[in-house]
């Protein structure tokens, strides 16, 4: 990324914030090289072909295995027409509009793969009653401190498979932590209020054999939506893993659904992984307040 016109506003690490602009061409883009791949935030509609090369050649001199966007259903079409996939939605997204996810997705030598992204296939997930009584022993608190919420993304954030959504702050933003003996859980948003969404992530994955797990999750992850309620926050979402089935039981089990499937998105040590991306709508009769579970 030698052109002049890139200018990157975080210094270097896992992941990077840059600026371009040329023209009629403004954007913004995250390069994620934990996970090979790049997200585009693009602020003028047009010149889509020219945007698409440009990536690519990024795609290609950075190892990257995916570009993706996120836009209104419009201007989706015009990414289609540039050879980008459609793979799903995230509803509310733009508070009065959904929102599409389209991407590219290359090969290991970097050419881009023909017919499009291939399609997700993911087990199904069955949702069973959440538990949201508190869990003897477990104690609860609120974190918005923002060193401590970077240092729990960068200590868990590897076997979360954890994938930063937006600008600026790559990490969440909230987070409800809970302690029962000596284990800590932890939850955590990333919140856009401009826009009245919220990108939630289990940053403890429940452990295998260890029963009590999932409960706790499902009761910090309601705790950690009614708060994110109370700020008025109208939908909210999670990216997990597709073969990460006990944290999408959690998930499930809290009403979210299923609306995009993405492929490639995320990788495991040497292995890219597709991830599914589970959305709910807060309803204003959701349950009691974190402040009466502590």
């Amino acid at each position: 990324m030698a052109n002049q016109a890139v200018q990157a506003s975080e210094p270097a690490g896992p992941v990077e914030e840059h600026y371009y602009r040329r023209g009629d061409i403004d954007f913004c883009f995250l390069l994620n090289r934990s996970h090979h791949n790049l997200r585009v935030f693009d602020y003028r509609v047009g010149n889509y072909q020219q945007k698409r090369d440009f990536f690519d050649r990024i795609a290609r001199s950075e190892g990257l295995r995916k570009v993706f966007t996120v836009v209104e259903k419009q201007d989706s079409k015009s990414w289609r027409s540039v050879g980008f996939s459609r793979e799903g939605a995230i509803p509310g997204y733009f508070r009065t509009a959904d929102a599409y996810v389209m991407s590219r997705v290359y090969t290991e030598d970097g050419d881009p793969i023909q017919g499009g992204a291939p399609k997700l296939n993911a087990p199904g997930i069955t949702a069973k009653e959440p538990n949201l009584t508190k869990p003897r022993g477990l104690n609860i608190e609120i974190v918005e401190d923002t060193a401590r919420l970077a240092a729990i993304a960068e200590e868990y954030g590897e076997v979360a498979l954890y994938a930063p959504f937006r600008r600026g702050m790559f990490h969440p933003d909230i987070a409800v932590h809970g302690r029962a003996g000596k284990r800590d859980y932890w939850v955590g948003a990333e919140t856009d209020s401009s826009f009245g969404h919220a990108k939630v992530d289990i940053m403890t994955p429940p452990r295998a054999n260890k029963e009590a797990d999932p409960g706790v999750l499902e009761f910090l992850m309601q705790g950690l939506l009614d708060e994110l309620l109370r700020r008025e926050t109208a939908s909210v979402f999670s990216l997990i893993a597709a073969d990460m089935l006990p944290s999408q039981q959690v998930i499930a089990n809290l009403g979210f659904k299923v609306t995009a499937k993405l492929t490639d998105h995320i990788v495991r040590e040497d292995a890219y992984v597709g991830g599914q991306l589970w959305h709910r709508r807060l309803a204003a009769n959701s349950g009691p307040r974190l402040s009466n579970f502590t």
